[in-house]
């Protein structure tokens, strides 16, 4: 699946993964492909993704996350006012 994470000065990642790790408003919540299509507030804190055997992970502040299912390419979108990798 694709995964875009997006702040107000540009995308900070336009990636294929495996598998992402989201901070929701209501609790962390993972997201595979196939996953139904849903969209989710953000509170601000750690997103996690996987490629195969690598791992990252992202800061990121508040926003809002669009999964799209697999009628529509499966893509995860984060729009987020803020995010900075760890190093």
């Amino acid at each position: 699946m694709h995964l875009e994470v997006v702040t107000p000065t540009g995308t900070v990642v336009s990636s294929t993964v495996d598998e992402v790790i989201v901070p929701g408003a209501e609790g962390e919540f993972g997201v595979l492909a196939g996953h139904t299509a849903f969209m989710s507030a953000l509170k601000p804190g750690i997103l996690r993704y996987k490629n195969g055997s690598e791992s990252h992970t992202l800061s990121i502040g508040a926003g809002l996350v669009e999964v799209t299912g697999p009628s529509d390419s499966d893509k995860v979108v984060i729009l987020t006012d803020r995010a900075a990798r760890p190093d």
